[in-house]
């Protein structure tokens, strides 16, 4: 009669097998994909935080964004009124700060509405030349 072994031999297959998992080479550690470009918009809203606008230009200026793509283009106009509402700022504030606004470059309107009033001209998002956001 036999008798089962107490121990099962290992083959030579079984010994090629263990030393190749002990230097086994670790698995690569994947990669992290590049973060996305910042879109416009989003530079444009750190630049106007990371910017010296007083709180009030500052208020305007991202009650503006809120109606801009993330290209910068506001295709629905709030103009000076809807500001105002937006705001909560009287139309004097809100008008000195678009005059602020387009003087350092934040905002710009077409040259042909240079001359017309807020209440009608149209505007669109910009950054200033001389203003590098800083990225967080």
């Amino acid at each position: 009669m036999t008798t089962p072994l107490a121990t099962a031999r290992p083959t030579p297959l079984d010994l090629a097998r263990r030393a190749a998992s002990r230097n086994a080479v670790p698995a690569p550690v994947p990669v992290p994909a590049p973060a996305p470009e910042p879109t416009f918009l989003e530079r444009w809203h750190q630049g106007v935080l990371d910017s010296s606008l007083i709180p009030t230009h500052r208020l305007v200026a991202l009650a503006l964004a809120t109606h801009a793509d993330p290209t910068g283009r506001i295709r629905r106009q709030p103009f000076l009124t809807g500001l105002v509402h937006d705001t909560r700022l009287r139309p004097a504030q809100v008008a000195v700060a678009l005059t602020a606004l387009l003087e350092r470059g934040w905002v710009r309107r077409p040259a042909r509405d240079r001359r017309r009033s807020y209440e009608v001209s149209p505007l669109q998002l910009a950054i200033p030349s001389s203003h590098t956001p800083t990225t967080r």
